[in-house]
């Protein structure tokens, strides 16, 4: 059977601990892995407001798990997802070929952006106002 890679984000209740929402997102890596799939990447996004309420929760903590595996996986990861109590929406999407290409690219660009982001702040914390700048 050929793996395919996907994105599967899921979001968890926001009154769990850092201990618990580890310990979740294990357990699907777990999941994942224990039936022939390979875990590239967990992106802790972190609590975010929601767009709307869910359950009568405003906010949620966002978890993006990046994986290669059968599409066997993920009717049981899916189905993990809804037993698990404090999970409170998910998604999972087939990624195409060049995802990853773009997704370095992106990660680059974003750390460029925050060392930039930083070094304004810091010359501003010291008085000193660097020069405005284009960005294109």
């Amino acid at each position: 059977m050929a793996e395919k890679r996907y994105e599967s984000t899921y979001i968890l209740n926001t009154n769990l601990s850092e201990d618990a929402a580890k310990a979740i997102s294990t357990k699907f890596e777990d999941m994942v892995t224990k039936n022939g799939g390979t875990v590239i990447e967990t992106e802790v996004w972190g609590v975010r407001k929601l767009a709307y309420m869910i359950d009568k929760h405003t906010s949620g903590r966002y978890i993006s798990l990046h994986f290669t595996a059968p599409g066997s996986v993920i009717a049981k990861l899916e189905r993990g997802y809804h037993l698990e109590d404090e999970v409170l929406r998910w998604m999972t999407l087939e990624m195409p070929a060049n995802v990853k290409e773009q997704r370095e690219a992106m990660k680059k660009r974003v750390a460029e952006v925050e060392i930039r982001r930083n070094a304004i702040a810091k010359a501003q914390a010291e008085g000193i106002v660097p020069e405005p700048r284009v960005i294109v």
